[in-house]
């Protein structure tokens, strides 16, 4: 008996001593932050248009990342963690069931004319200033008039208090590709990737922007993964073949 206790101990203590590196980790983290800006805060920034920045807690997303990552690692240890290709057939299948959606807040413009400006977002920010999904439309709206400048300050921000979130991250890498911060833009979709390895689209579009920081071996490996999981993809197909000749 004792040969089948000894393992689930050992696994037991192994996560206990993960939360215990979490806990001591906490503090670390916000220091960090505190102690590295390098240029205005979003949330900054997003004060200056009177929005009420009311964020969620720190600690609880930053604990809620490393209980992630955490989890992550036990997964893989035990070898448990579902292929990358699986889970994005997986996705794929069920991608097109109708989502429910929140109900639209009362009093707001509906029209389609009159949502698509700047103060409809702005007006359903302040009214529910905890709901980081409106910060989101506002970014997607930035995004889609090509005002990437402040969508990055919206992704900068959501990735701040969401920094478990692929969404936020591959957004914000798209905004930074599209000011031409390359270096910047290839850290981001590395996270997201890191967070979500199912998605072929972000793989291509690492390998886009690690190609555009001169990366060019790193964009092939980039690309390899996006094939992996959409190997019937021509145009991922074609980038690689691109860099192959030019490597």
């Amino acid at each position: 008996m004792s040969y089948q206790i000894i393992p689930n101990i050992i696994f037991i203590l192994s996560i206990l001593g993960i939360l215990l590196i979490i806990l001591q980790r906490l503090p670390e983290a916000a220091l960090e932050e505190q102690n590295s800006p390098k240029e205005p805060r979003a949330d900054v920034k997003l004060a200056a248009k009177g929005l009420p920045v009311e964020a969620l807690s720190k600690v609880k997303s930053t604990l809620a990342y490393w209980i992630k990552k955490a989890w992550n690692f036990i997964l893989e240890a035990k070898d448990l963690k579902p292929h990358a290709a699986a889970g994005y057939r997986m996705k794929k299948i069920f991608g097109g069931l109708p989502v429910l959606k929140k109900p639209v807040v009362q009093n707001l413009p509906q029209t389609f004319n009159e949502v698509k400006n700047e103060k409809y977002f702005l007006d359903v920010i302040k009214l529910q200033p905890k709901n980081l999904s409106n910060y989101d439309a506002l970014g997607k709206f930035y995004t889609e008039q090509q005002n990437f400048a402040d969508a990055k300050d919206i992704y900068l921000y959501l990735t701040s208090h969401q920094k478990a979130n692929a969404d936020y991250h591959a957004r914000l890498a798209y905004c930074l590709y599209q000011l031409k911060d390359f270096t910047s833009a290839v850290q981001s979709y590395q996270k997201s990737v890191s967070l979500d390895s199912t998605q072929p689209n972000r793989y291509y579009n690492l390998a886009l922007s690690q190609e555009a920081a001169g990366q060019m071996n790193e964009a092939a490996e980039a690309l390899d993964k996006a094939l992996e999981l959409e190997p019937e993809n021509t145009k991922y197909r074609q980038a690689l073949s691109k860099l192959e000749k030019m490597l």
